[in-house]
C-alpha cells in the first residue's frame, strides 16, 4: 500500500466538498478511521478499496496513487535525458524530445521551462528566432500566467530576456530592447537570490552555514568570471589584464586546484592571456599559458562525476560535473585544443613552431 492513498482520499473528499462524517457514514465507518486513513496512520481492507474507488468515479490505482508514481517515474526519464542531451549539445534533440513530453505532461511546469530554454537555443539563426516568436510567446504566457513555482517563472524570465535581445539585433523584427528591459526590471538582483540568501539563513548552525557559505563562494566566483568576460569582451583591449587578475583569485581562494564551477573559465583565461602575451612579443609566456589552460582541460575531462573540494573556503563541498554549464561537445581539451588551432591572433609560423607542437603532443 502506498503512502499516496491518504492524500488522495484527502483531496478526492474535499473536492466533493464531503465531511470525514460524511464519508464514514456512506462507507459504515467512523470518521475517526476516515482521518486516520488520510493522515497515513493506518490502511482499510484491501477489500473497500473498489468500492472507495467507484464512490468518488476513479480507478483504484488512482486511489492508491500508483499511477501518480509511474507518471512521476516518466517525467523524471524524461529529465534525465533533457540532461544528457545538453551535456552533449544535441539543444534540437532535446527540443524536440521535450516538445513530446509536455503534451502528455501539460502541467508539468518544470518540463514546459525546460522545452522553453531548449527552444530558443536550438538554432540561432535569424530565421529560425523568428520563426518560433510565436511558440515562444505562447510557453512563456502560459508559465507567467499559471505557474506558481517562483525559481521557474524567475527562470523563463531570464530566457525571455535573452531570446527578446537576440531579436532586437535581426533587422526588421519589430523587437526593441526595451521589451527585454521590462521583463529584466522584474528579475530579483543578486542579493535577493537564494544563494546569496542561504549565507545568512544558520547563524547557530555552524555546519549549515558553512556550507552555505561555501556554495556562496563557488557561485560567485563562477558569476565574478562571467561578468568580468562580458565586460572585457574585447579582452586584448582591457586597461587591466583582468584575466590574469581573475586566475590569481581564483587561485588564492581554491589552491588545492579543485576550481569546480569555475574550472572552465581558468581554462578560458589562461588562454586569453596566453594570447595576450603572444600579442605583445612575448611567445615563451604564451607558451605557458597555453600548456597550463590545455592541462587544465584535460584534468576537467578526467574528473569523476563529483568532486568533492579540499581547499579551506569551499572545503566538503560538492561539485557535480554532470549539471554544470558546459559550451562544448564532447571532450573539453579536443575542443580548446581545436580553439587554439583556430586562434587569428596567433601566427601560422607559432603554430608550426616546434615548441608550440611539442606543447601540443606532449599533454
Amino acid at each position: 500500500m502506498t503512502i499516496c492513498f491518504g492524500e488522495n482520499l484527502k483531496n478526492l473528499r474535499k473536492s466533493r466538498e464531503l465531511t470525514q462524517e460524511a464519508l464514514a457514514d456512506f462507507l459504515g465507518m467512523s470518521f475517526q478511521a476516515i482521518s486516520k486513513w488520510e493522515r497515513g496512520e493506518t490502511y482499510p481492507d484491501i477489500t473497500m478499496l473498489p468500492t472507495i474507488a467507484s464512490f468518488f468515479g476513479v480507478t483504484v490505482d488512482s486511489l492508491l496513487g500508483t499511477d501518480m508514481i509511474e507518471k512521476e517515474k516518466q517525467i523524471n526519464e524524461y529529465c534525465d535525458k533533457y540532461s544528457r542531451l545538453w551535456n552533449g549539445n544535441k539543444i534540437a534533440e532535446a527540443r524536440d524530445m521535450l516538445k513530446t513530453a509536455i503534451t502528455e505532461f501539460p502541467g508539468n511546469y518544470d518540463l514546459l521551462a525546460k522545452y522553453f530554454n531548449a527552444l530558443i537555443q536550438a538554432q540561432h539563426n535569424d530565421d529560425y528566432l523568428l520563426s518560433i516568436k510565436a511558440e515562444v510567446q505562447r510557453v512563456y504566457d502560459t508559465v507567467q500566467n499559471y505557474c506558481n513555482v517562483d525559481s521557474i517563472r524567475i527562470w523563463t524570465k531570464k530566457l525571455m530576456c535573452r531570446y527578446l535581445r537576440d531579436l532586437s539585433l535581426i533587422k526588421n523584427s519589430g523587437v526593441d530592447i526595451a521589451e527585454a528591459e521590462k521583463i529584466l526590471e522584474q528579475l530579483p538582483v543578486m542579493q535577493n537570490t537564494r544563494d546569496y540568501e542561504a549565507m545568512y539563513m544558520y547563524p547557530h548552525d555552524d555546519e549549515k552555514r558553512a556550507v552555505a557559505c561555501a556554495n556562496g563562494i563557488s557561485e560567485m566566483l563562477r558569476l565574478f568570471g562571467e561578468i568580468m568576460n562580458r565586460k572585457y569582451k574585447n579582452f586584448l583591449d582591457a586597461d587591466s589584464d583582468i584575466s590574469e587578475a581573475y586566475i590569481n583569485l581564483v587561485e588564492k581562494v581554491m589552491p588545492d586546484g579543485d576550481y569546480g564551477k569555475s574550472h572552465y573559465l581558468m581554462v578560458i583565461n589562461h588562454h586569453r592571456l596566453g594570447v595576450k602575451k603572444f600579442v605583445a612579443g612575448d611567445e615563451k609566456a604564451a607558451l605557458e599559458h597555453f600548456e597550463k589552460g590545455l592541462k587544465l582541460a584535460k584534468s576537467y575531462d578526467e574528473m569523476p562525476d563529483i568532486l568533492v573540494h579540499t581547499s579551506k573556503a569551499v572545503k566538503g563541498l560538492e561539485f557535480d560535473k554532470t549539471k554544470a554549464y558546459r559550451f562544448w561537445e564532447g571532450s573539453f581539451f579536443e575542443d580548446m585544443k581545436d580553439g587554439l588551432m583556430r586562434r587569428t591572433e596567433l601566427t601560422e609560423e607559432f603554430k608550426n613552431s616546434e615548441e608550440f607542437k611539442n606543447m601540443i603532443e606532449n599533454i
